[in-house]
């Protein structure tokens, strides 16, 4: 195999995971190549082989599970607050019932869960339109917005009603949320310097966790606390975290079992 094509999300909340690897303080050994991409973009890369390794966006899987195979120890979830998966509104969530919400585009994942939150806890049915909140300068109703932007956003505070979906999840479910998965593609797992790639992307994880200071310092923005931050997430895949996404599935109807790369341990 030429260069290993490696997927990325172009948040901050992949800074602890890949910052080591990608800047050689992990051994360089495998050479690979960076692609970047919002979870939407991702899912669509790897289905269409245009990359080996990515995240992807957890409900992403069951439409990808022929293609692909989970890797264990790797994810992106919350326990309690993410900050970066918010609903914000102008009203109360109770006065959400048939007026507009926008949802992002860029991860299908927490759109799901945004729709199984209000329904399921609040009894609310909103019209649901496609848009990027922080793109109307506070003009809308109320939205959803992960990532960078959520962290922006929440910070400018904009909106006098902040939700953060998976402190709402962990309240209802008592359980971790899963929002992203890391995936490799079937195809290219008999591949060495492949699963090579992907114990260096552990080392690398391994590195992040314990520095997080450091790492903070050196992507600071003004208004957020990115210590805070990646201290609240969550990066591995405990069998509580596969608990919490199992329930996440069936929950939305879509229940399914979960096929994990040969050859690799919890």
């Amino acid at each position: 195999m030429d260069r290993i094509r490696l997927g990325k999300f172009p948040f901050l909340n992949c800074v602890p995971v890949y910052y080591a690897l990608e800047r050689g303080i992990v051994s360089q050994e495998v050479p690979f190549k960076l692609v970047t991409g919002v979870p939407a973009q991702m899912n669509d890369f790897l289905k269409k082989g245009r990359v080996d390794l990515a995240p992807i966006s957890s409900i992403a899987y069951l439409e990808l599970k022929n293609e692909v195979f989970l890797l264990p120890q790797l994810s992106i979830s919350a326990t309690g607050k993410v900050q970066s998966v918010m609903l914000f509104s102008r009203l109360p969530i109770e006065k959400l019932h048939r007026k507009t919400i926008f949802l992002t585009s860029h991860s299908a994942t927490s759109s799901a869960l945004l729709k199984l939150i209000l329904k399921e806890c609040f009894g609310i049915e909103p019209i649901y339109q496609t848009g990027e909140l922080i793109q109307l300068n506070g003009q809308g109703i109320a939205g959803l917005a992960i990532g960078d932007a959520a962290l922006k956003l929440k910070a400018k505070r904009l909106y006098p009603y902040q939700y953060d979906l998976a402190e709402m999840w962990q309240a209802w479910t008592d359980l971790p949320f899963v929002f992203g998965l890391f995936a490799v593609r079937k195809r290219a797992w008999q591949d060495d310097s492949l699963k090579r790639l992907y114990g260096l992307l552990l080392e690398s994880k391994k590195w992040g966790k314990f520095h997080l200071g450091k790492l903070a310092k050196m992507h600071q923005r003004e208004g957020i606390d990115l210590f805070e931050y990646w201290k609240n997430l969550n990066y591995d895949l405990s069998p509580l975290h596969l608990k919490g996404l199992q329930k996440f599935l069936q929950l939305t109807q879509k229940n399914q079992d979960l096929i994990f790369a040969p050859g690799v341990q919890f």
